[in-house]
């Protein structure tokens, strides 16, 4: 027999733990992770992509699918990560995926036919996974209560790595030709990332100090920290209304993303400011990252992450109703520095709700269903483009969605939930 019951928020009943510096070198390795991982593939997708087009006599809509396909298995592959990191270990994860980027960039620099090249970025979807957000979260759960959005913040902040990955692989591929730049980057970018983790990371801190006692009528640190089974979390509304805002959050994220420079051109700014203009949104989700991990640090993760939502939306209504260059780079400031702040909080969340212990699991299926939303805002935005002449509509929609996923967001009680596991009567 199993009942949900609500506890005090998450200081009343975990230890007290001072992060050590070794604590920070793990931060350190997981921001090399986030960096040659996703980071890394998402960057170099469209240098590649013009040089295919030239060598190859392949389509743009078989070379772009492969890109989708590596976006669909990098989502799908959240759950089953998550539970690799919970029975393995995240180092060990982390490893694989490193020799799984060595393996593809040397596959994709001998590659013949497009449907090779399409299964291999799929791959490169799970080496995504096992280097990204899921077993960087287990990991840094594991380390850090204290600073623990802080720590997650720096760490997911790797992807500021695609301000000078894509010029590095334009570089390479001008130099030796799209087959070296994919043997050279993969190869490299692989037994970089192995070493570091190797020298950097440790699964769990070998001595936790700083704790305080707990007292006999509260359950254990030990306790608090197993917390909810992925299927007793699915099982509560709020595992649902994170994962509803984390959908229509990608929704809203990556439409923008995708759209950005379409609507700065649209809005009159010139062709060079207008691709500069995604630049630095993402930049500026560096800020939100860090910012934001340490505001959750010190406020309730779940308010702040409701206000990141409302920021955004605020932002994109800026373009809706507003014209001129200063209106447009005050939406991408706030838009970039808030999106940033959500996606590092969102984790957090989870861990202030559920525990630590199927963390993976919890993480890897949130991210599965807000890749969902990514898969229906850029074509969506698109459509509605084409069928009405302007942005008017889609960035209205746009703005809904992140207002919806702020209602959903302020729905969630800031508790942590447990489940008390009855044992069984005896006859």
């Amino acid at each position: 027999m199993r009942e949900l019951v609500e506890h005090p928020p998450l200081e009343a009943i975990l230890p007290e733990k001072t992060s050590s510096i070794r604590g920070w070198l793990v931060v350190g390795g997981c921001f090399v992770s986030v960096l040659i991982g996703p980071a890394l593939v998402a960057s170099t997708f469209s240098v590649f992509f013009a040089a295919l087009l030239e060598s190859v006599p392949w389509s743009r809509a078989s070379i772009a699918f492969a890109y989708s396909l590596y976006v669909l298995v990098y989502g799908l592959s959240g759950p089953a990560v998550g539970r690799l990191c919970e029975t393995l270990g995240p180092k060990k994860v982390f490893l694989s995926g490193a020799v799984l980027i060595a393996g593809g960039g040397a596959l994709l620099s001998v590659v013949q036919e497009v449907w090779q090249f399409c299964l291999l970025y799929g791959a490169l979807g799970v080496t995504a996974g096992m280097t990204g957000i899921v077993p960087v979260t287990v990991l840094i759960s594991r380390w850090f209560v204290d600073n623990r959005g802080l720590a997650l913040g720096i760490a997911y902040s790797g992807t500021i790595g695609a301000l000078f990955l894509s010029p590095l692989a334009q570089s390479l591929v001008a130099a030796l030709g799209w087959r070296y730049a994919y043997l050279l980057i993969g190869v490299s970018a692989g037994l970089a990332l192995f070493g570091t983790i190797l020298a950097t990371v440790q699964d769990a801190p070998a001595l936790r100090t700083g704790q305080r006692p707990v007292p006999p009528t509260q359950p254990t640190p030990r306790q608090a920290e197993v917390g909810f089974t992925l299927r007793e979390a699915m099982g509560t509304q709020p595992f649902w209304l994170l994962a509803g805002s984390g959908f229509l959050f990608f929704c809203a994220l990556t439409g923008v993303f995708s759209h950005v420079i379409p609507l700065a051109l649209d809005k009159g700014l010139a062709k060079g400011l207008a691709a500069l203009s995604l630049g630095v949104m993402i930049g500026m989700g560096t800020v939100g990252k860090v910012g934001m991990g340490y505001l959750a640090d010190r406020y309730a993760a779940g308010r702040v992450l409701l206000w990141t939502f409302l920021i955004q939306a605020v932002a994109v209504l800026l373009v809706v109703w507003g014209e001129g260059a200063v209106l447009f780079w005050t939406f991408v400031t706030l838009f970039g520095i808030a999106q940033g702040g959500a996606l590092t909080l969102a984790p957090v969340v989870l861990g202030t709700l559920f525990g630590n212990g199927s963390l993976g699991s919890l993480v890897g299926t949130y991210w599965l269903v807000a890749t969902v939303g990514s898969l229906v805002g850029p074509p969506v935005a698109g459509a509605l483009r084409d069928s009405t002449g302007t942005y008017f509509l889609v960035l209205i929609l746009f703005a809904a969605a992140l207002a919806g996923a702020a209602v959903l967001a302020g729905l969630i009680r800031n508790e942590r939930l447990a489940v008390v596991r009855m044992p069984p009567s005896s006859a």
